[in-house]
C-alpha cells in the first residue's frame, strides 16, 4: 500500500506540475517574461508572509495526528489556529501595502502588480483554508484525498490561463485564474472531508500544539522568507523580466522537487510513528532504502537537465528564456541535494529534536538570506557587490543548501546513527556515463526538436540502468518495485478505495 501511495504521490504532482507547464508554455509565447515576472514576484511577496498563517501549526498537527491523538480535537484545535492567523497574515500584507502608499508615499512598482498582488493575496487565503484539510489528510497518509482536489483545482487554472494568454486578456485575468481554481479546490476538500470529527479545542491541546510549533515557526518563517526573497530582490534590483527568467527556470526544476514531495508527504509521519514506538533500526532503514531510491531518480535527472538546458527551455518557454537555461542547471543541483538529504532531514524533527530542527535550519535559511545580498545585487547600501542577478540568487540557494545537507546528516548520525547510503555513488557514476554518452551523441544537432529530445531521454534512462545493473546496483527487486509502483491497477484499486472510505477511523 505504501508504494501506491507514493506511486499516487508522485504521478498526481507530476500530472498537476505537467499541466502548470503547459499553461506556462502559453503565457510565456503569448505574453513572454514580464507577464511570468508579475505573478511570480506576486506570488513571492505574500508567500513570504505566509508563515504568519500557519506559525508551525500545520507540522505539529501532522505530528499529534501521526502518534494517534484524537482526532476531533486536533482538527478542532488546528483548524482555529490556522483561520485566525489567516486574517492576521491578511492584514499584514494590507499594512505594508498601505505603509508603502500612504506613508512613505511610494508606488507600488506599478498599478498592474498591485492589483495581481490582491488577487494572490485572495488566492492565498483560499489556499490557506484549503491547506486545514491537506494537512489532515497528509497526517492520515490519506494521498488521494490530499491531491485529487489539488489537481482538478489545476486543470481548472490551465484551461483558464491558456484562455487568458491565447486571447491576449492581460496579466489581471491570468491571476484571476489562480483564485479561481483556489477556490474550487477548496470546495473539492469540503466535499472529501465530510464525516470527519471537528471537536471544541481545549486549552490542553493549544498548549501541545504550541509547545511543538513555536520552535518550527522559526523555522517556516525563515524558510518562506529565503524561497521567496529571491524573486523580490530580482525585482527590486533588476527587471520584471529578470524575476520572469528566473521562475520560469525555477517552475521546470519543480518536477524534481515533486519527487521529495512526494516521498516526504510518507516520511515525515512514518518516522513520528517509529519514534513513539522506539523504533531506531526502521527510522534507520527507512532513510537509507528512501535515500537510495530518491538518489536512484534524481541524479539521471539532474545529467539530462544539465546536457539539455538550452533545449529544454527554448522548447517549454520559448527563445526569449534562453536565460533561463544556466539557472535552471543550478536549481536542479539544488533539487538533488535537498532531495537526497530529506529522509535525513526529517529525522530530526520526527524524533522530536525541534529545538536542534529549528537551530540546523535557521543557520541554513539565514546563510540563504544573506548570499542572495551578496550575490544579487549589483550594489547594496553604497557597497558595490557580486551583481549576479537570478543567476546569483541560485547559486547563492545551491550553497546554503548543501551545507545544511552536511549538518542534517551529521545531526541524523548522532541521533540515530544513520549513514549515508553508499549507493549514491553508483548512480553518480551511472549518470556521468549517461550524460557523457548522450553529450557526444546530440554534439552533432545544432537544434534538438522535442521528438529528439524524448528519444534522447529513452537512450538515457536505457544507458543509466544498463550501467547500474553491470554494478549490480538495479535488481530484479528493485524492477518488481518500481513496476508496483506504476502500476496503474493497483494504483486505480488504491485510489478507489480510499475516496469511496470517507472517513475511517485509525
Amino acid at each position: 500500500m505504501i508504494a501506491q501511495k507514493v506511486s499516487f504521490a508522485f504521478f498526481t504532482n507530476l500530472l498537476i506540475s505537467a499541466l502548470g507547464y503547459i499553461s506556462l508554455f502559453f503565457v510565456a509565447r503569448y505574453m513572454g517574461p514580464e507577464a511570468v515576472g508579475i505573478i511570480a514576484f506576486a506570488l513571492a511577496y505574500v508567500g513570504m508572509f505566509v508563515t504568519i498563517s500557519d506559525l508551525g501549526f500545520g507540522t505539529a498537527h501532522i505530528k499529534r495526528v501521526s502518534e494517534g491523538k484524537d482526532l476531533g480535537k486536533c482538527n478542532g484545535t488546528y483548524f482555529t489556529a490556522k483561520f485566525l492567523l489567516t486574517i492576521v497574515m491578511a492584514i499584514v500584507v494590507l499594512s505594508t501595502i498601505f505603509i508603502s502608499k500612504f506613508i512613505q508615499h511610494k508606488s507600488f512598482i506599478s498599478r498592474a502588480h498591485e492589483i495581481v498582488l490582491y488577487i494572490i493575496l485572495l488566492s492565498t487565503i483560499v489556499g490557506n483554508l484549503s491547506m486545514m484539510f491537506i494537512i489532515t489528510f497528509g497526517a492520515r497518509k490519506e494521498i488521494a484525498k490530499q491531491t485529487i482536489p489539488l489537481l482538478i483545482g489545476k486543470i481548472i487554472e490551465v484551461v483558464g490561463k491558456i484562455t487568458v494568454a491565447v486571447a491576449g486578456l492581460g496579466v489581471i485575468l491570468l491571476a484571476g485564474m489562480s483564485l479561481i481554481s483556489s477556490i474550487v479546490a477548496l470546495l473539492c476538500f469540503l466535499f472529501f472531508f465530510r464525516g470527519y470529527p471537528i471537536s471544541k479545542p481545549n486549552k490542553e491541546y493549544f498548549k501541545n500544539y504550541a509547545a511543538f510549533a513555536f520552535p518550527v515557526m522559526f523555522i517556516g518563517f525563515l524558510s518562506k522568507i529565503a524561497q521567496n526573497l529571491d524573486k523580490v530582490m530580482i525585482q527590486f534590483f533588476w527587471t520584471t523580466g529578470d524575476v520572469g527568467y528566473y521562475s520560469a527556470a525555477q517552475r521546470i526544476s519543480l518536477i524534481l522537487t515533486f519527487i521529495t514531495t512526494a516521498s516526504t508527504t510518507l516520511i515525515f509521519p512514518t518516522i513520528s510513528s517509529y519514534h513513539s514506538k522506539d523504533n531506531i533500526e526502521g527510522i534507520r532503514n527507512l532513510s537509507n532504502q528512501a535515500e537510495r531510491y530518491l538518489s536512484m531518480i534524481f541524479f539521471p535527472a539532474v545529467a539530462f537537465i544539465f546536457i539539455f538546458s538550452h533545449p529544454i527551455c527554448r522548447i517549454l518557454l520559448g527563445t526569449k528564456f534562453m536565460s533561463s537555461a544556466p539557472i535552471l542547471i543550478i536549481l536542479s543541483f539544488v533539487a538533488l541535494v535537498n532531495g537526497i538529504t530529506q529522509p535525513y532531514t526529517q529525522q530530526i524533527g520526527g524524533t522530536n529534536r525541534i529545538i536542534l530542527a529549528a537551530k540546523l535550519s535557521s543557520t541554513v535559511f539565514i546563510l540563504n538570506i544573506l548570499l542572495n545580498f551578496l550575490f544579487i545585487p549589483r550594489e547594496f547600501l553604497g557597497i558595490k557587490l557580486l551583481g549576479m542577478g537570478g543567476i546569483g540568487a541560485a547559486v547563492a540557494t545551491l550553497i546554503s543548501i548543501s551545507i545544511g545537507s552536511v549538518l542534517f546528516r551529521f545531526y541524523a548520525y548522532k541521533i540515530t546513527s544513520s549513514k549515508p547510503n553508499p549507493s549514491i555513488l553508483v548512480h553518480l557514476v551511472s549518470a556521468l556515463i549517461m550524460g557523457i554518452v548522450l553529450h557526444f551523441v546530440s554534439a552533432s544537432m545544432s537544434v534538438i526538436s522535442w521528438y529528439y529530445l524524448m528519444l534522447f531521454g529513452a537512450i538515457g534512462v536505457g544507458i543509466y540502468i544498463f550501467v547500474l545493473t553491470i554494478f549490480r546496483e538495479f535488481t530484479r527487486k528493485d524492477l518488481n518495485l518500481f513496476l508496483n509502483i506504476l502500476n496503474p491497477i493497483r494504483m486505480k484499486n488504491y485510489t478507489i478505495s480510499e475516496i469511496r472510505s470517507g472517513y475511517v477511523q485509525k
